[in-house]
């Protein structure tokens, strides 16, 4: 077997698997762990202000690209990345896929670039 016909089937049974967990609650403290879930450290999500209550685990989530429609799963390992070490909000959620966030960094890495070299070009030609 290939090493893309095995990733592919990876992404497929982790897809069938953030699917059936779909209907888990994170919050609710009587809530099942589900297979490949990560504690969440409350310690760690203090920066988050909030009344609300924080997850008790991080399990793989759904995600329908708003873009281009695409199924994608944002991992509870990620997740547990964006929260916990980033100091992402609570309250954020993935909206796009991986390759959809890539083409939206490079369109504006692009426009970043053509805006500092408008500004190093205007005090260039300043007398």
């Amino acid at each position: 077997m290939s090493k893309n016909s095995t990733r592919k089937q990876l992404a497929e049974s982790a897809l069938k698997r953030a699917k059936a967990n779909n209907n888990i609650d994170v919050f609710d403290k009587n809530s099942p762990l589900p297979p490949g879930a990560i504690m969440a450290d409350h310690e760690a999500l203090k920066h988050n202000n909030t009344y609300g209550p924080l997850p008790r685990f991080y399990k793989d989530e759904l995600v329908i690209c708003r873009d281009c429609g695409k199924e994608e799963v944002w991992t509870a390992k990620s997740q547990k990345w964006w929260y916990e070490e980033i100091k992402g909000n609570i309250n954020t959620r993935a909206i796009f896929c991986k390759s959809c966030r890539k083409n939206k960094s490079a369109i504006k890495a692009e426009a970043r670039k053509a805006h500092m070299d408008g500004i190093k070009n205007k005090r260039i030609k300043k007398p």
